[in-house]
């Protein structure tokens, strides 16, 4: 089970210039009986965020691009929008709220139901975990998957694939698979995106699910060819797995450098063993390369392990079906008083 962790959010409604309630993203788009579609479907509200797009960067006719607040994203598709909106701005605006394969959606009128508030600037990314997947919470927020600050990247699972207008592929966050899609509307090249490749990306959460009850098809949208870096570091490609910084101590935060590689072909799995033999943390699974990261000691379950002795286990599978494996004792020390 994952905790998504996310900004404190306050849920707060306001009234406009105009007198309209303004609601949060959030209540505008609330699902109360997670049945994935939003309570108030069809009825029309006034929100108030920040733009994170060119309003056409998602859309060949009309626009579409997103908007988020403290709260909570939200698509805003339209067939008019004033032309002087830019990432980075505040608008408050009126519209219906629709959904589309489980994406809510609010779409104004016209030009009419747009009003400029001002220009804070582009929110900061919410950072994915290791092992965290896109989902519900984080549809229409700018998040980032791979910390660079950790050097704790993303590795590309699958080549990317053409598909209606744009290309997929997937990506390893840990042991979770992150699908990626890129619009053409977007302009990126994907030419040099390959699978094994490790990268830091950025992009717009989005869903795609055209099933009840709407709970999967959940993507990340890359913006920008910015939002993607392809990270080469130099992992030695024979069979080994280094570790430095141990013991340490998780709740000063600290961290342990882990290393794993091994020749072209293998596939890795890299799990964390108490001494009894129970696996708490999959670090990699099935990975198609070699890794370097920083582990901060956290399990499965985002939480902190408890201090004493573990077994980092990796093991690596070729093509033809040879194993491999090797061990590394790490120690999870207490905090010094």
């Amino acid at each position: 089970m994952i905790k998504v962790l996310l900004p404190v959010m306050v849920l707060c409604s306001f009234c406009s210039s105009a007198g309209a309630q303004v609601l949060t993203i959030a209540e505008a788009r609330v699902d109360s009986d997670g049945d994935g579609i939003p309570d108030l479907l069809g009825e029309t509200v006034t929100i108030s965020g920040i733009v994170t797009c060119e309003t056409t960067l998602f859309s060949t006719s009309g626009y579409s691009f997103y908007m988020q607040d403290a709260t909570a994203g939200i698509n805003v598709y339209a067939y008019e929008a004033p032309g002087n909106m830019s990432p980075g701005e505040e608008w408050e605006l009126t519209g219906e709220i629709k959904a589309y394969n489980g994406l809510t959606e609010i779409s104004p009128a016209s030009v009419d139901d747009y009003s400029y508030v001002g220009n804070p600037g582009i929110p900061a990314p919410i950072q994915l975990v290791r092992n965290q997947p896109v989902s519900e919470v984080l549809e229409g927020m700018l998040v980032a998957a791979g910390d660079q600050g950790l050097t704790q990247w993303v590795t590309v699972a699958t080549d990317p694939s053409s598909a209606g207008g744009g290309y997929n592929f997937d990506v390893w966050n840990g042991q979770t698979i992150i699908p990626v899609r890129v619009n053409e509307t977007t302009g990126i090249d994907v030419s040099s995106v390959s699978a094994g490749n490790r990268m830091f990306m950025i992009g717009i959460g989005g869903q795609y699910d055209s099933t009840e009850p709407y709970d999967s098809g959940y993507q990340l949208l890359p913006r920008y060819q910015s939002d993607l870096i392809i990270f080469n570091p130099s992992v030695g490609d024979y069979f080994h797995l280094d570790v430095s910084g141990n013991p340490f101590a998780p709740a000063r935060g600290e961290t342990m450098q882990i290393e794993y590689g091994g020749p072209q072909g293998v596939h890795f799995n890299l799990t964390v063993y108490d001494r009894v033999g129970r696996d708490l943390a999959h670090l990699a699974a099935n990975s198609p390369a070699g890794d370097i990261f920083n582990w901060d000691g956290r399990d499965d379950w985002n939480e902190f392990l408890p201090m004493g002795q573990y077994i980092l286990m990796l093991e690596g599978m070729s093509s033809e079906g040879d194993r491999l494996t090797t061990t590394e004792t790490v120690v999870i020390a207490a905090p010094l008083e």
